[in-house]
């Protein structure tokens, strides 16, 4: 049984105040690698759902023993169980259907730890055994949440017999974090007692023991055959509506092979000519919109496989977000797996699905997507794209960038850019359509740039500084 999860992406945003832009890469940030041995302090809460494992239905704190996690602290060992407790004597039909339960079952157990927010932190451990049966599925997971118990950010992976997990957080980058928990979860129908032995559990270790999968390292370029399919929801941007194939043009990807890189906008042919009250709601969109570029590689099921790339710059304005992707469905289009990761200018990011694990998958795909309302293309230059591309940055790489500026933003003839602390090699400027209208090469610590021929609107500038890349944008007025 795979329930199908739901994601809040929060993004960093590029900024502009009094006129002057400043660019920036962060620095590398703290790194931590956390574990769960049997003797930690352990909190237990349950999640639970109507049997068609979609409907929530309610959530409450749970004994450890209740849950039936059998810590062994001899053999530095935790023991995952299917739930039974809830399910009684069998008389209560809320918990009970006959000799069966009545909901599906979420039994997490982990470790809550707030200061770890703000770093970069690793949960790994391995699984000794998994003989869970079909139906149950037992993963590690990290979660982050918002003051207000929001989930912000879901990271798992599944427990497979004899291999180990890592899961890599970046928690700086998460808005509003204020909750971050790392452990096990188990899910299910809740399980009649006697079919306890029957059921089966994982066993888990904080030692990574186990073996490390052979890994399929993946990414999406400019080469990439893409492809495009959209799905579109009421504004409340829950209510699905529909999904269709679209044109990658259409989507507004743009496909740069001169520097292989994607630029991602938010959907405006969907709008049309703001007639079609479908589409149009007065001078906005009436659709919250969804559109993903991709590729869909089925030979991959099967293998371990890591889809790997960078964010160059997301200047997206607020209400969309992009993210990259890895998404497993069956043979019907049911979604099995997905997982995600937020497009953080100056970070690269990477996601890792062991598909072996997950019954049924028939198709896979990884990419990128865009989502928030479908726009009027009036708003094109203000609601800006994401840039990414299939290089990586290593995570033990300490990013030194100079300091930065631009000005006049907006400018009308000339912009002036000056760094601190390096000499500026070369500066190409890009339109919204990916299209390079401008680059110069110096070798000095300012540069003047005559823009007076460009047309009014919104454009990406790139300035390589001692070999690092800056990317940010300003206005042609």
């Amino acid at each position: 049984m795979n329930l199908k999860l739901q994601f809040k992406r929060n993004f960093v945003k590029a900024f502009t105040i009094l006129g002057m832009s400043l660019l920036t890469i962060g620095a590398a940030k703290a790194q931590t690698t956390v574990s769960i041995a049997a003797d930690a302090p352990l909190v237990a809460y349950v999640n639970w759902f109507e049997l068609d494992g979609t409907t929530y239905v309610g959530g409450s704190e749970w004994g450890v023993a209740d849950l039936k996690t059998v810590v062994n602290t001899t053999e530095n060992t935790i023991a995952l169980h299917p739930n039974f407790s809830a399910y009684g004597d069998g008389t209560d039909p809320y918990w009970a259907n006959g000799e069966n339960g009545a909901k599906v079952f979420e039994g997490n157990t982990y470790i809550e730890n707030n200061s770890l927010l703000g770093e970069t932190v690793t949960f790994e451990g391995s699984t000794i055994t998994n003989t869970l049966a079909d139906g149950y599925d037992g993963i590690a997971f990290i979660k982050i949440l918002s003051a207000d118990y929001q989930l912000l950010q879901f990271l798992s992976s599944p427990l497979v017999t004899g291999e180990n997990f890592s899961l890599v957080s970046e928690t700086a980058s998460i808005d509003g974090a204020a909750i971050f928990q790392y452990g096990y979860s188990v899910t299910g129908v809740n399980a009649n007692p006697s079919q306890e032995t029957a059921l089966g559990n994982a066993i888990v270790t904080a030692e990574t023991s186990g073996t490390n999968p052979e890994e399929t390292n993946i990414t999406v370029d400019a080469t990439s055959e893409l492809v495009a399919y959209a799905n579109w929801f009421e504004l409340d941007g829950t209510t699905y509506v529909g999904g269709s194939e679209w044109g990658v043009a259409d989507l507004k990807t743009v496909v740069n092979a001169d520097d292989n890189t994607l630029i991602l906008h938010p959907n405006f042919s969907a709008y049309g000519d703001g007639t079609d009250p479908y589409w149009a709601n007065g001078e906005n969109g009436a659709k919250v919109f969804e559109g993903n570029t991709y590729v869909e590689n089925n030979a991959l099921i099967g293998e371990t496989v890591t889809f790997t790339g960078s964010t160059i710059s997301n200047t997206l304005a607020d209400g969309y977000d992009g993210i990259a992707f890895i998404k497993i469905l069956s043979a019907d289009y049911q979604l099995l797996q997905f997982l995600s990761s937020p497009l953080v200018g100056g970070e690269s990011f990477s996601l890792t699905s062991q598909t072996g694990t997950v019954a049924g998958a028939t198709i896979f795909q990884y990419g990128y997507s865009v989502t928030g309302v479908n726009a009027n293309p009036t708003q094109e230059a203000a609601l800006g794209n994401a840039v990414v591309s299939s290089g990586t940055l290593s995570l033990n790489e300490v990013i030194k960038a100079s300091k930065m500026v631009i000005y006049p933003n907006p400018a009308t003839s000339s912009l002036n850019i000056a760094t601190d602390n390096g000499n500026i090699e070369n500066v190409k400027i890009y339109n919204f359509l990916g299209q390079k209208v401008i680059e110069v090469s110096t070798a000095q610590s300012s540069a003047t740039i005559d823009v007076s021929t460009l047309t009014n609107g919104m454009y990406i500038i790139k300035a390589t500084v001692d070999g690092k890349e800056n990317t940010t944008r300003f206005v042609k007025k």
